[in-house]
């Protein structure tokens, strides 16, 4: 990962001053419990629950503790048929260790030189058991639709019933947020044009923060792939025509462009320069790729439990928080500890959203009705998020989205990364909590990865609900202690509970986020998006007038 420098700085001054809500004495909450935040995260990250992946016993005894922590809490279910679950049906698929084939010839026929998990892997997929495509490679650039930007990456290229060619990551130079929404419709972008066929190729860019060895030891390709079934009885999916996919290294992609305009050299310059305007054109190559999978159907639920408002009109106006439940379960490749706990991703945030619900529910009144759900499937593409927030399970209209996902509770926090937080009027309300507890706000430190789009806010975004993600900052330590989690221990059997969790930080967290949503629920007016801002305009969400 690269290092970055961050300068305490906050938000934007004017952005916030604009719309900052009136200063008010804090509001008297209980104190956080520093000690029950260490037993929920003792619980869920135990080997007893198998690392809580969707779809497992182990998902499901994690499902049932919180649950039973909403109910003694006194939270109201929140679930379907007033139940505390939202259980959702999925497909699951399970990639075959045998079963996939990958052949890529130039335009005589010779074959080129990809050897499976070596210079390609092919992925599983959720379109059957069975699927294999071939066709013409077409190289797509990164695969971005920008009208805004004037920028149409499949202008010109036919992609109809042929395997599409595409970069890994997004453009530098775009805004961070709105490149990385770009980049999350890639695939969708790809699928509507035809594409039977997806390889994504490795960039210098994308080794450092994800790199194809890591794929092929952090059990992305082990691990079962899902998607929820509607109410016909098909699986969802944004791309339904992709029906096999593949991962290229850098250094294997070279061959797909031997006899092209552009050597692979030459693309990687590119894409790699300010704006990453990269060409895409015909590839003198015919791809053929298959795989196998093992499909079945499971049930995994989302857990919601809610405080419902007191006044009779603004109660219908919902203020959501979240923080995703499940893991990424068992890494067969791994060795004698192969159970990836998930300590600080995600019991950490599903066990400081426990200690503001119990907070909340003994502080001031809320106008507004409060809904906390810990989620399923996050790691299988925000699925659990994605299902509520098209089908919620509570009534009332969903007006903010709260979300928190792998904070990193190593060090003493003294400041808070709010992703989202200049889009909305979310932002001056967490500004004015924050502040009450002597916590300054600081701007997104690493715009590369693209975090804005890959957490399970992300979904409520889609569906136009003002959303932000919350995670403790860069300061007092909190840049080595968040470059050190995802160099040893981010999806690796090492997130546990012997990492040194500061169970204080879990607790200030927890008073923090309590008096977000406090401030939220009782303020005058809903959560709006900025006057036409980005994700206003393209989710069609509700905006300053």
């Amino acid at each position: 990962m690269r290092a970055i420098r961050l300068a305490l700085l906050p938000l934007t001054a004017v952005l916030l001053a604009a719309c900052a809500p009136e200063a008010k004495a804090p509001a008297e909450l209980p104190p956080p419990d520093a000690a029950a935040i260490e037993t929920h995260m003792s619980y869920l990250a135990s080997d007893d629950l198998e690392g809580r992946e969707a779809g497992t016993p182990g998902y499901d005894l994690a499902a049932d503790y919180v649950a039973a922590e909403f109910e003694k809490i006194g939270l109201k279910p929140a679930g379907t048929d007033g139940t505390w679950f939202q259980p959702i049906e999925f497909l699951r698929s399970v990639r075959a260790e045998d079963g996939r084939t990958f052949e890529a010839r130039d335009a005589s026929g010779n074959l080129l030189p990809f050897a499976e998990n070596i210079s390609v892997a092919v992925a599983g997929s959720i379109q059957g058991a069975e699927t294999s495509v071939e066709g013409q490679a077409v190289f797509v650039g990164f695969g971005v639709v920008a009208p805004d930007l004037g920028r149409d990456d499949f202008a010109g290229l036919n992609l109809n019933g042929k395997i599409a060619v595409v970069l890994a990551g997004t453009p530098k130079g775009i805004q961070s947020e709105e490149r990385a929404t770009y980049g999350s419709r890639k695939m969708r972008n790809i699928s509507e044009r035809g594409a039977i066929g997806v390889i994504q190729l490795e960039t210098p860019t994308s080794k450092t923060v994800y790199p194809f060895q890591r794929i092929l030891s952090s059990g992305i390709l082990t691990s079962a792939s899902l998607a929820w079934l509607k109410a016909d009885g098909t699986p969802y999916s944004a791309s339904p025509n992709i029906r096999a996919f593949a991962y290229v290294p850098v250094e294997g992609a070279a061959p797909l462009f031997a006899s092209t305009p552009m050597s692979w050299d030459a693309v990687q310059e590119a894409a790699e320069a300010e704006g990453g305007a990269v060409q895409g054109f015909d590839l003198p190559v015919t791809i053929a790729m298959s795989q196998r999978s093992n499909i079945d159907s499971v049930y995994s639920a989302n857990v919601a439990g809610m405080i419902e408002g007191t006044d009779p009109v603004l109660k219908n106006e919902v203020i959501v928080i979240t923080a995703h439940l499940d893991h990424i379960g068992i890494t067969p490749t791994i060795g004698d500890d192969n159970i990836n706990n998930g300590a600080l991703d995600n019991a950490a945030g599903v066990a400081t959203m426990l200690d503001a619900a119990r907070m909340l529910k003994n502080g001031p009144p809320l106008k507004r009705s409060v809904v906390f759900v810990a989620l399923t499937a996050e790691e299988k593409g925000l699925l659990g998020a994605q299902y509520f927030a098209m089908n919620p399970s509570v009534s009332g209209t969903i007006v903010a989205n709260v979300n928190l996902d792998m904070p990193i509770l190593t060090h003493e926090f003294s400041d808070l990364i709010v992703y989202g937080a200049p889009r909305s009027t979310i932002a001056p309300y967490v500004e004015a909590a924050a502040a009450e507890m002597g916590v300054t706000l600081s701007p997104d430190p690493k715009p590369d990865q693209g975090y804005f789009t890959r957490s399970d806010h992300f979904r409520f975004v889609e569906a136009g609900i003002p959303s932000v993600y919350l995670e403790p900052g860069f300061a007092n330590g909190g840049e080595t202690a968040h470059a050190e989690h995802l160099a040893n221990n981010y999806h690796r059997p090492s997130d546990d509970m012997t990492r040194p969790i500061n169970f204080e930080s879990g607790a200030r967290f927890a008073e923090l986020n309590a008096r977000i949503m406090l401030a939220l629920a009782n303020a005058d007016t809903r959560p709006l998006w900025k006057k036409d801002d980005f994700f206003a305009r393209m989710f069609n969400g509700p905006q300053e007038p």
